[in-house]
């Protein structure tokens, strides 16, 4: 399956604004998530036949939040 390697942009307060994240994802199709809040880097595994990158990312941006796609491996 496919790895998202993200930089989420924006304030982030608390869990509840990764919980919104977390699950605006899994709604799109992530089949898992991970945040490095030190390095405020996310990792979203994925399987591109159900769901692929852009549909991702416009799930988070339509909750408010703002993500760069950093790098995207296949395995």
């Amino acid at each position: 399956m496919p790895v998202l390697y993200v930089s989420l942009k924006g304030l982030l307060h608390c869990t509840g604004c990764m919980t919104s994240i977390e699950n605006a994802l899994y709604s799109s199709g992530a089949k898992h998530f991970e945040y490095d809040m030190a390095l405020k880097i996310g990792k979203i595994v994925y399987d591109d036949k159900d769901v692929n990158e852009i549909q991702l990312v416009d799930s988070v941006k339509k909750i408010g939040y703002d993500l760069d796609v950093m790098e995207i491996l296949q395995d």
